[in-house]
C-alpha cells in the first residue's frame, strides 16, 4: 500500500450530499447470519466530490493532458482523442474476453494506461489511474458505514466484498475510513475485486466464487447477506446463488432498480439507511 496513494485520494476527494430513495424500508428479521457481504460503489461509498476538479468546462481530455503533464510524460500520438483512446483501448479487451467465452469481463486498468501512454506499470501509472479515477468518479464514505462495519465486527460475523473495481478500490478504506479492510474486520479470502479475477458483474462467477470460498469456512449460502444498491447487478446475481439479500435504497443517485428488467429476483429487504442492517439481525 502506497502512502503517496492514500495522500492523493485524500487531497482529491470530499464529501458529497446523499438523499434516501423514495422507499418504503422492509426490515424482517433474518436468522441464522454468518456472514456480511457487501458491494462497494453506491452501497458502502457514495459520490461525493473532487475538491481539485477544474473548472466545469474543462473537458476531459484537458484533464487527462494536465495529469500527464504533472508526471512530465510526453503525450502519446494518436489521431483521437487520449479519452477516445483509453475507451476504445477497453472495450477492445472486453471484445477480447468475450470471444473468449467470459459475458461480463473485467480489465485491468493498470495495463490500459500502460499500453496507452508506452510506459510501465508502476507507481506512475498507478498514480496516473488513481488521480483520473478521483476526478472523474469521486467517492466518499455513505452515512453510517464506519459505524455499521464496527457493529457488526463487535457481532464477529464474518465480513467481505463482491464489487466490481480496481487496484484502488481497496486504498480508498484507509484513505477515508483511516483502517485497512482486515483492520476494519474484512475476511481478506471473502473479499473478491473484480480486476483480480477478470470477472465483473451482474455476472455471477463472482458470486459462485465467493460461495466457494464461504464453504470453507463452513457457511452455507443461507447464512449469508449480500447488500447492494443494484436490483440487477447486486441483488439478482446474489440471490440467484442462494444468498439473502437487502436492498440499499439510502442514496437516490446510487439506487438502481432496473424496472426494464422483468424476473429479477427480490430482495429479501430493503433499508435506507446502512444501521438498519443491524435491524435486520436483531
Amino acid at each position: 500500500m502506497s502512502l503517496s496513494h492514500l495522500e492523493t485520494i485524500r487531497n482529491l476527494l470530499d464529501a458529497g450530499i446523499t438523499e434516501p430513495a423514495d422507499c418504503k424500508p422492509i426490515l424482517p428479521e433474518l436468522s441464522g447470519i454468518r456472514a456480511v457481504i457487501f458491494d462497494v460503489y453506491g452501497t458502502l461509498l457514495t459520490s461525493g466530490h473532487c475538491r481539485q476538479y477544474p473548472h466545469p468546462a474543462t473537458s476531459i481530455e484537458d484533464l487527462l493532458r494536465s495529469i500527464l503533464q504533472e508526471h512530465k510524460l510526453a503525450l502519446p500520438e494518436t489521431p483521437h482523442s487520449l479519452e477516445a483512446k483509453l475507451t476504445a483501448l477497453i472495450q477492445r479487451e472486453h471484445q477480447a474476453a468475450r470471444a473468449r467465452g467470459i459475458s461480463y469481463p473485467e480489465i485491468e486498468i493498470r495495463s490500459i494506461w500502460s499500453e496507452l501512454l508506452q510506459h510501465p506499470v508502476g507507481e506512475v501509472i498507478e498514480d496516473i489511474a488513481l488521480q483520473y479515477e478521483c476526478m472523474t468518479n469521486p467517492v466518499w464514505p455513505m452515512p453510517g458505514a464506519s459505524k455499521l462495519i464496527a457493529d457488526l465486527k463487535q457481532k464477529r460475523l464474518s465480513l467481505g466484498i463482491v464489487s466490481n473495481a480496481q487496484f484502488y478500490t481497496p486504498l480508498l478504506f484507509p484513505a477515508l475510513l483511516h483502517a485497512t479492510l482486515p483492520d476494519l474486520g474484512f475476511t481478506e479470502l471473502l473479499c473478491l475485486f473484480s480486476y483480480q479475477y477478470g470477472l465483473a458483474k451482474p455476472g455471477e462467477g463472482l458470486y459462485l466464487l465467493l460461495k466457494e470460498k464461504l464453504a470453507t469456512h463452513g457457511i452455507s449460502p443461507a447464512h449469508v447477506l449480500y447488500i447492494g444498491n443494484d436490483a440487477h447487478k447486486d441483488i439478482h446475481p446474489a440471490a440467484k446463488t442462494g444468498f439473502r439479500t437487502a436492498l440499499f435504497a439510502g442514496d437516490v443517485n446510487s439506487l438502481k432498480l432496473h424496472p426494464d428488467k422483468p424476473g429479477l429476483l427480490p430482495p429479501d429487504a430493503v433499508v435506507t439507511h446502512l444501521q438498519q442492517i443491524c435491524h435486520l439481525l436483531r
